[in-house]
């Protein structure tokens, strides 16, 4: 029996209703990236069929909300519907494209949280590099692709020939290694199989047209680093409190989130956050939130999202309601 009929058959049989029901007195928030046709084998972009799709079955379900909406929220919800926040990173142009039509079309608010090299110079994060030379090298069965680091070679071999195992060992690697020597590394590669990173983002004409229409935006960083790896505080002053006042010049509009590139973080992290002028810090991670944390407005909050993926939406649905992570927990 394959995973859609399985997933397929759980919804009918109420595991997804069930699940919101427990979610009284809570926030959900989803972590969404790119809305796109494009396929990407190590990390499938949300086609945009798939999210109106998602987005229906949301709206019937849900009540969806921004951040900015939680403070006049009360503690105790008695509404006869859950709250759900649409959480987004990076700002590719794909969300411009796709996402944000179908966001007005469905009056809907979201947040998405922008990196502001990309803003400014087109910049491609480093995260995304590494998905096109993987995918490049997949598709044309270059299996020669090898990273040296630390006396240790990581490549295809090493792991049975299982592309997406050598690609999570990579991207781990690269997680606790500087900016600098991370994209030298991607971009020898790149140079050496002729790959070509092509993805555009949004620039800031294109981030104002979207905070016009209920896109609360965000900070995701100046470059995307890791911010776990940086020691340097002026560094990280630059990373979250030069991103945020740049965003803020741009917008003419105060902004208060953080989302933490791929979730990484850490005690200096969260205090230069909290100086900054940030209340909501955005991890990723398969756990929802308790509304009443939200009382302090002038607190430095943790929000946890569950990440989202074009997926079948049987088991899209039940992803947001929390039955992976369940399932893993017994597991």
């Amino acid at each position: 029996m394959n995973k859609k009929i399985i997933f397929n058959a759980l919804n009918i049989a109420g595991v997804s209703k069930f699940l919101r029901s427990q979610k009284k007195n809570k926030l959900t928030v989803l972590s969404l990236h790119r809305i796109s046709y494009h396929e990407d084998f190590f990390w499938n972009p949300i086609r945009p069929d798939t999210f109106e799709k998602l987005l229906q079955y949301l709206v019937q379900h849900y009540s969806i909300i921004s951040f900015s909406d939680i403070a006049g929220l009360p503690a105790k919800n008695n509404h006869s519907k859950p709250h759900l926040i649409l959480s987004f990173d990076d700002g590719y142009y794909d969300f411009y494209e796709h996402a944000l039509p179908l966001l007005v079309k469905y009056k809907l608010p979201s947040n998405h949280n922008i990196v502001n090299a990309c803003a400014n110079e087109n910049h491609i994060i480093w995260t995304q590099r590494l998905n096109a030379l993987f995918t490049h090298c997949k598709k044309n069965n270059i299996t020669e692709l090898k990273f040296d680091h630390d006396n240790a070679t990581l490549n295809l071999a090493s792991f049975n020939n299982n592309w997406m195992r050598f690609y999570l060992a990579v991207y781990n690697l690269f997680l606790s290694i500087p900016l600098k020597l991370r994209l030298e590394l991607i971009i020898e590669k790149q140079n050496l199989f002729s790959v070509a990173t092509l993805d555009r983002m949004m620039n800031w004409n294109e981030i104002i047209e979207c905070s016009r229409n209920h896109v609360e935006i965000g900070s995701h960083t100046y470059n995307h680093d890791v911010l776990s790896t940086i020691t340097d505080t002026n560094v990280l002053q630059h990373e979250i409190a030069d991103s945020k006042s740049e965003i803020e010049e741009k917008l003419n509009r105060k902004i208060n989130i953080l989302a933490l590139p791929n979730g990484q973080g850490n005690n200096q992290v969260k205090a230069i956050a909290e100086k900054a002028g940030i209340n909501h810090v955005l991890y990723v991670g398969e756990k929802i939130n308790d509304l009443y944390k939200y009382a302090n407005g002038n607190s430095v909050h943790d929000t946890y999202r569950i990440n989202i993926v074009e997926e079948t939406m049987p088991e899209m649905i039940l992803r947001t309601e929390l039955f992976h992570s369940k399932i893993k927990r017994y597991a």
